[in-house]
This record gives structure tokens, sequence and C-alpha cells, in this order.
């Protein structure tokens, strides 16, 4: 219900512009500090309350968020503008599914508009319903709606559908229209691996790299593309140095912050040892967890259980690293594991098992968390979900190294933009996989894709029946599955296993000389790691 609000002094009102404008400079903490005095003299005040409820969503501060949006609902009569605040409060949030609900219903109410539905259709890939997003996507192209990215995201659309071609047609498109951004247009195709550049297209790639009048994060997309073009000539040196250059610029803007991974790395080894929870707090719910570098396989895995009757797939998921988070701003996270009440680790559970069943119309369904970053909070996984599977897909070391090296990761992977990098976080990955295994044992699956490549239906046999499931037959033939698939694998398993990228580092090692001894201790304990205990 409405109450009488207090109109802004002249001098608050300069006060609300400041703190708007540390908000928009990024300084968070600076806008919340200083609002505070202003939320406390007005405490229902509309335009006071909507900037507290900004920051402390991009604070990710959840729970003293949804309090003001609560206090804004209960004290505003503009329902448009209430289901707005809804919609940044579940975006913030990731709760993509709910958002698709709260934008349907913006949509229904309030007629159409072409931001909404262009985020409707975001929304609708970030939730996997690639069907959907097609559809709000086409009906913006169908209506002559001019926005920067449609035609990008319906590239992404019949990228992830395995639709090559129709990507393809709308990336060159994207070009075209889009020519201060081409890089990414370039790069997206380039990401396709079922796709081979021509001859005009390399020029132009070549052609761009030297122009002096492209800005520098654009040409470090076109270099990954150009490097990209150069391996499929099989012109290696020239390929090693394009993926150099355009990893060195992104490296100077998004540095890897390795003292923070591996005093992460430090705390989980010193920290988090097998309490042997035997009571699962979750009931029956046991999932499935993929975890490992990236590029080492964990798609195809994935793709593998999938085609399972009795499993279901989500997507990257970020459920757990957010537990992860919470953890840590409430005390520490190491120490808040050693120490969760049952209750506290029995809403956590409840919390991703939520979350999870969203993307399940039955929820009898084994779910499937494939997210590479997860092998960092495995600790965390057995304390919520005793019960859970771990599958640890590995990679050859210099195979996988390589490919991370030539992939552009558009968030995280910070490793990736240096070979030292990448032997730096291998070693801390390693160092943890190994206490995991001393600690859970033979909990945790460890399954070497080389192994995978030379005896499939044997490997998947064994991984079925460390998943406690029946062998079925369409488990082998996986890559027929209409299934989407939202990761740069999408061509690769969406055909036979095959041998192909196995020791494709090869081709590179006459650049990678200077680390040649630092990737012979990796590979050393790797084979460790993969040894049966």
């Amino acid at each position: 219900m409405n109450q009488t609000v207090s109109p802004l002094s002249q001098h608050d009102q300069q006060t609300l512009s400041y703190c708007q404008q540390l908000l928009a400079n990024n300084r968070f903490i600076e806008a919340k500090n200083r609002l505070a005095g202003l939320l406390s003299l007005y405490p229902l005040q509309p335009s006071v309350l909507e900037l507290a409820f900004s920051i402390e969503l991009r604070c990710q501060n959840f729970a003293q968020a949804e309090q003001h949006y609560q206090t804004l609902i209960d004290n505003t009569d503009q329902p448009k503008q209430q289901q707005l605040w809804l919609i940044a409060l579940l975006e913030a949030k990731e709760e993509h599914f709910a958002l698709l609900i709260a934008l349907e219903k913006v949509l229904d109410e309030f007629g159409e508009e072409t931001q909404t539905r262009f985020k409707h259709g975001l929304v609708a890939m970030a939730a996997g319903n690639i069907l959907l997003a097609e559809q709000s996507f086409l009906m913006l192209k169908e209506h002559k709606k001019v926005l920067p990215h449609l035609l990008l995201n319906l590239g992404h659309v019949y990228k992830a559908k395995g639709e090559s071609d129709k990507a393809i047609s709308y990336y060159r498109e994207f070009i075209v229209d889009n020519p201060a951004q081409c890089g990414v247009g370039y790069w997206s195709m380039a990401d396709i691996k079922d796709f081979t550049f021509t001859v005009e297209d390399n020029k132009k790639l070549q052609s761009l790299l030297a122009n002096k009048s492209v800005d520098l994060g654009n040409k470090a997309l076109i270099g990954f593309a150009t490097a990209r073009g150069y391996e499929q000539q099989k012109r290696y040196d020239l390929a090693f140095a394009a993926m150099s250059d355009a990893n060195r610029v992104f490296e100077q803007h998004r540095p890897f912050r390795g003292n923070l991974f591996q005093a992460m790395v430090n705390d989980m080894i010193s920290g988090v040892s097998n309490q042997k929870i035997e009571a699962p707090v979750s009931g029956n719910f046991a999932p499935i967890f993929i975890v490992g570098m990236p590029r080492s396989g964990t798609t195809l895995v994935e793709q593998i259980l999938a085609s399972h009757s009795k499993v279901g797939a989500t997507d990257e998921l970020q459920y757990i690293e957010r537990i992860g988070l919470t953890l840590e701003r409430s005390g520490g996270y190491v120490k808040q594991l050693g120490n969760l009440a049952n209750d506290r680790r029995q809403a956590l559970a409840e919390q991703y098992i939520n979350q999870v069943q969203q993307y399940f119309i039955e929820h009898q369904v084994i779910a499937i968390d494939k997210n590479p970053n997860n092998f960092l909070h495995i600790g965390l996984i057995k304390t919520l979900f005793p019960q859970a599977k771990i599958i640890n897909v590995v990679r050859n070391p210099l195979d996988n190294a390589l490919s991370v090296f030539k992939q552009y990761f558009s968030r995280g992977h910070e490793y990736s933009y240096s070979m030292k990098g990448i032997t730096f976080y291998w070693q801390g990955y390693l160092a943890l996989m190994h206490h995991w295994k001393r600690t859970f044992g033979q909990e945790i699956y460890h399954l070497s894709y080389e192994s995978l490549t030379n005896d499939a239906e044997q490997e998947i046999r064994n991984l079925l029946e460390y998943c406690q499931l029946d062998f079925e037959s369409q488990c082998l033939s996986f890559y027929k599955s209409d299934r989407v698939v939202l990761t740069p694998s999408v061509s690769q398993v969406k055909q036979p296993i095959n041998k192909r990228s196995v020791n494709s580092w090869q081709h590179y090692q006459p650049f990678i000389q200077e680390h040649m001894p630092t990737f012979e201790q990796i590979i050393a304990q790797t084979q460790a790691l993969l040894e049966r205990s």
C-alpha cells in the first residue's frame, strides 16, 4: 500500500545523482556507502530505493536486493515498472526460466517491444530453449527490427542446432551490416569446427589485420580467426604467430590473476577433507558432474551420457560456483564448508535442486551438470550430494594446451592467453585433482580422452557402470541425437568418436620448445592421476 513519501531536498537530490554516477562508473561500494544516509532518511522514496536495489544487484547481494524490491512493490502502483524490477532481479540472479515467464508477461500485457523481445530470445538461449530463441529472433527479423546483434545471435542459434550453413550465412550477413564488429563475426565462423575459410576470406582477414583503423579488441578476434585459417591450410608457423599475437592483446586487458587461483587451490588442499557424509540431504537426487580442463572432451562425455534414457543434460551451469561464492561472502568458503550445519547443507542442496530441475519436465531423470570449472568445487559437491557421480575428463596436456591457446573465451579462462599461464593452471588443476583423489578415492571417475577414442565401446560401458546405469546402445550412437549443444564442440559431437585431434599438438612442437620440460612434468602427473588406485 502506498504511503506519503517526502520529496528529496535539492542537496539530497544532488547526492542521489552523485551515487548514480558512482554506480555508472562501477564504484559499487562507494555508491552504497554514500546512499546509506539517504536510505535512512527516505526509506520509502522510490528513486532512492530503486538505486539501492540496483547497487545490491551489481554487488550480487541478492537477499538485500530482494528486500528493496519488495519495498518498491509495496509502495508503488506501476504494474509495468514492477515487472521490470522483477526482470532486473531475475536477470541478475540468472534465473532464466522464471525470467522467461516474466518477459512473456510484459510482452503479453504491455505489447510488443523490440528490446524486450530480443532479451526474450537471449534468455531462451541461456535456458537452452533454442527453438524459442529462434522464434523470437526470427519474429524481430521478419518485422525488420534493426538490432546490431540480431543476425549474430541467429547465427548462434543455428550453430547450436548443428545447421552450420545457416549459421555461416547469418554470420556473413552480420559482418556486412556491422563492419566495426567484423571480428566477432569472423571468430564466430572460425569457431564452427567443420567450417573452412575460403581463399577470399583468408585474404580479407589478412587485410583487416594490416588495417590500422581496426580497433585492438576487434583485431585480436580477427587474429584468432586468421590463425584458424592458417591452420586449415597447414601453415602452422603462421597460425601460431597469429594466435600468439591475439592472445597477447587479451592478456594485456584481461590479466590472469594466478595468485588468487593458487590461493584457492592451496586453501582447498589444506582445508577440505573427506568428512564421510553418508546421509544424503537430497533424497534420491544424485546428479552427474562432469569436470576437467576446458577443451578436454567434457561435451563429448555429456553427449554420450545424455543419450541414455534415464539421463538429462542441462548447460554449463554456474549454480555450484554461486553457492561457493555465497559461502565465501558469509565467512570464507573453505571455513564455511568444513562447518556446515545439516539445516544449512539441506537448504543449499535444495536451492541447487530447484534450479537444476527447471530444465526437466520429468524430475526423475538423472541430471548432468557439465561445468569444467567445477573441479575446484568437488569438496562442496560431495558435501551437498555425497551420492553424486563425478567424472573428471583428462586429455593429453599438450593437445589440451594448444586447443585452449587457439580458443577465444568470451569470459573467464584468462590463463589461456599464454603458455606460461596454461601450464600454471594445469599444475594447479592436477594438484587439486590429486588431492580429491586422495580424499574421495574411487568416488571420482578419471576418464582418459585418448582411451575413449581408442576403445569407445568399452570405455562407454565402463562409464555407464560407474554411473550405475544399464548399457543402452544409443549411447554409442550419441552423435545421432538431435539435442542442441551450446559449446564450440557442437560439430565435433555430431559425428562418431575419432582420433583426429589426438597428438594434434605436434604441429606446433617447434614453437613451444621452451615449455616442454614443464609439460613433461605435467604429463607424468597426469598419468599418475589416471592410474587406478
